[in-house]
C-alpha cells in the first residue's frame, strides 16, 4: 500500500517537472518572439525583423591615402594621439582632425615574440662502481621510553572516551 502510494507520489512529482520545463521552453521562445511579433515601434513595424540581423563587422576601417603603413591588411592599423588633458590614446580610427599623431601597421598573424632555444643537456654520466654501497642505517627514531608514553596516552584517551558513553547512556535512561 505505502510502496503504490510512493510510486503515485513521485509520478505527479515527475509531470509536474515535465510541465514546468515545458512552460519554461515555452516562456523563452516567446520571448525571443516578441521584438519580433508583437513589439511596434513609433511607424508600427515591428522593432525587430529578421532580414535586418546581420553580424557586425568587425573588419577595421579602409584609409584612403595612407599607403605608406605597412601591414598584412590596410585595416591593420592602430592610431596613437595624446589628447588635450596629456593622455595617451590608441584606437583603430584616426582622431579628430588638427591632432598629431603616429599610425602604425601590424601584422595579426605575426608572431611578436621570438622563441628561445632550448638547450637539451644530457644527463652526466657516472661510471659504474663495481662496489655496491650499503645504505646507512640510522637506527630508530623512537626511544623505549616515547612508545611507552604513548601506548599510555592512547589507553588515557580509550578511558575517556568510555567514561563519557557511560555518562551518555546513563541521560538517555539505558
Amino acid at each position: 500500500m505505502i510502496n503504490q502510494q510512493l510510486y503515485w507520489v513521485k509520478k505527479v512529482e515527475n509531470d509536474q517537472m515535465k510541465l514546468f520545463v515545458k512552460l519554461l521552453i515555452t516562456a523563452i521562445v516567446l520571448a525571443l518572439l516578441i521584438p519580433f511579433t508583437f513589439l511596434k515601434g513609433k511607424d508600427g513595424k515591428p522593432l525587430m525583423s529578421i532580414d535586418k540581423l546581420k553580424a557586425p563587422d568587425l573588419a577595421m576601417p579602409d584609409l584612403p591615402g595612407r599607403t605608406g603603413i605597412t601591414g598584412s591588411n590596410k585595416k591593420d592599423i592602430i592610431y596613437q594621439w595624446r589628447d588635450a588633458s596629456g593622455e595617451l590614446n590608441f584606437s583603430t580610427s584616426p582622431p579628430p582632425e588638427g591632432i598629431e599623431y603616429t599610425a602604425k601597421g601590424y601584422d595579426p598573424n605575426a608572431n611578436l615574440i621570438q622563441s628561445i632555444a632550448v638547450k637539451h643537456e644530457e644527463p652526466e654520466k657516472t661510471p659504474q662502481d663495481p662496489q655496491i654501497q650499503k645504505p646507512v642505517e640510522i637506527g630508530n627514531p623512537y626511544s623505549p621510553q616515547n612508545v611507552e608514553k604513548l601506548i599510555n596516552d592512547a589507553q588515557n584517551v580509550q578511558n575517556l572516551l568510555n567514561d563519557r558513553m557511560k555518562q551518555q547512556e546513563a541521560l538517555m535512561g539505558r
